[in-house]
């Protein structure tokens, strides 16, 4: 582990979260308006990624409460991003679909991913290729403790 010490890493790894934790938090317009979050984009992203999606499995999805999904969706629908409807299955169940201005957006948002990926992807090779796998296995494993923390 490079002879980092675990105290290090700790400081490393926040100061990652906390510089993705700030660009999450930070507008981009998309020439779109009103101005949109990435944390909302992430959830358009999400919508349509799962057709129909409804907002319990949403929240399991990315990950937060139903009621943070909740809150997102309401902004988002009042933002004109997406829409609610009633589902086809059953009438006590709302789905979710992306407006024309949501597919703009997440259309924008997947080209921006291509980017990053590329990005990333230069990042990772210049180290071992089961570096990938090693990461993914560390994320389970912190995501891990911080469930039984909490």
């Amino acid at each position: 582990m490079n002879n980092l010490p675990v105290d290090q890493l700790c400081e490393l790894f926040l100061q990652t979260i906390n510089q993705y934790s700030a660009l999450e938090k930070s507008t981009h317009t998309y020439d779109v308006e009103p101005k949109i979050y990435l944390a909302e984009i992430h959830t358009i992203a999400a919508i349509r990624a799962h057709e129909n999606i409804n907002i319990t499995d949403l929240a399991k999805l990315q990950g937060t409460s139903r009621s943070a999904a909740s809150q997102a969706v309401s902004r988002l629908v009042k933002k004109g991003f997406i829409e609610k409807r009633v589902s086809p299955d059953t009438d006590n169940e709302v789905i979710l679909s992306l407006t024309e201005k949501g597919e703009k957006v997440s259309d924008l948002h997947d080209k921006q991913h291509i980017l990053l990926r590329e990005k990333l992807t230069a990042i990772l090779n210049k180290y071992p290729p089961e570096t990938v796998d090693i990461l993914s296995s560390l994320a389970i494993d912190v995501q891990k403790m911080w469930k039984e923390l909490s």
